[in-house]
Formats: structure tokens, C-alpha cells, sequence
């Protein structure tokens, strides 16, 4: 099978596009709209408030993935980015996904709890 990406090229788009650094600056805006908007809920779900969340907990850059969404006429391409959340004590707090067209401008995104 001949893939339609080697993983030298797909390395090199990860550093050449700052991929993760789109997608954090998107997890920042994410974060502190949820707090401004909700913040017993932030509270809640992360444990600390904002202040807490940005100064001492870790984001750790998980994954990239090109992305093909059958559910679109015609098919929706994208690139996703996704970052995880732990707690200074390194306990899984959420991980959220950019998802980005092939221009890098952001279209969603998700969290997980």
C-alpha cells in the first residue's frame, strides 16, 4: 500500500505550519470564554479556576491527523490538532481538538472530558 503521505513530509508540515501552536492559542481562547461564560462549570469539570488552569497545569501536544468527514456533500477535508490537559499532579483533565481547513483557518472544535 502506498501512502499518500510519508511521515518525513507529515514531520515537516507539523513544524513548518505551527499546527500546535494554532491550536494551543485556540485551547486559550476556548478556555477562557468557558470561564467568562460559565465558571462554575470551569471549576468544576478542570478544578481550579482559570488562573490556576494556565499557570500550573500542563498541555501536553497529543496528536495531528488529516481528516476526510464522510458526513459533508462532498466530503469535508481537515487537519485536526489536538492538545491534553493534566493537572499538576499530571491527572487527565480533558483534551481538546482544533479543527482547522486546509488553510489553516479554524472551522470547530472539541473537548473531552
Amino acid at each position: 500500500m502506498i501512502f499518500p503521505m510519508d511521515k518525513d513530509t507529515f514531520s515537516k508540515f507539523i513544524e513548518e505550519s505551527n499546527i500546535f501552536v494554532l491550536t494551543r492559542e485556540s485551547l486559550y481562547q476556548c478556555l477562557e470564554n468557558w470561564y467568562k461564560e460559565e465558571p462554575e462549570q470551569f471549576i468544576e469539570e478542570l478544578g481550579a479556576d482559570i488562573n490556576i488552569v494556565m499557570k500550573t497545569y500542563r498541555f501536553e501536544n497529543t496528536m495531528v491527523s488529516f481528516n476526510k468527514n464522510f458526513k459533508f456533500e462532498p466530503p469535508l477535508d481537515t487537519i485536526s490538532g489536538k492538545i491534553t490537559i493534566c493537572d499538576e499532579n499530571g491527572d487527565y483533565c480533558m483534551t481538546y481538538q482544533a479543527i482547522f481547513d486546509y488553510d489553516l483557518n479554524i472551522i470547530d472544535d472539541i473537548t473531552c472530558y
